[in-house]
């Protein structure tokens, strides 16, 4: 099933035009960000708004159709960031240095 055009009108607006998983702005970017299912279609997901996030390609590319991730000190398969359910900021953070790249608020490894 194709996304509508509104549809995805009402995904950009609700995303501010920001990438939903790095929050960089669609307006600087060389190419329109895509549309993403946060729950892949592949794995069961709808295409309605609430499965549906703005994304660069890079991060659309990273996370493919990948739902959890492993956590490298304990081994336990978590869920990946989810931006309809859970809070940019408490997640991420712009790094400070001059290269402008997302960190992640918890512990480096």
């Amino acid at each position: 099933m194709s996304i509508s055009l509104v549809l995805k009108q009402q995904v950009r607006q609700w995303a501010n035009r920001l990438c939903e998983y790095c929050h960089s702005p669609e307006k600087i970017s060389t190419a329109r960000f895509t549309i993403d299912h946060i729950y892949p279609r592949s794995l069961g997901g709808s295409d309605g708004l609430g499965n549906l996030a703005l994304a660069c390609g890079r991060c659309n590319q990273r996370r493919y159709n990948f739902i959890v991730g492993r956590d490298r000190e304990t081994l336990a398969m978590l869920p990946l960031f989810h931006p309809r359910q859970q809070n940019w900021v408490d997640h991420f953070i712009w790094s400070p240095s001059s290269r402008r790249r997302v960190s992640g608020r918890t512990r480096r490894w």
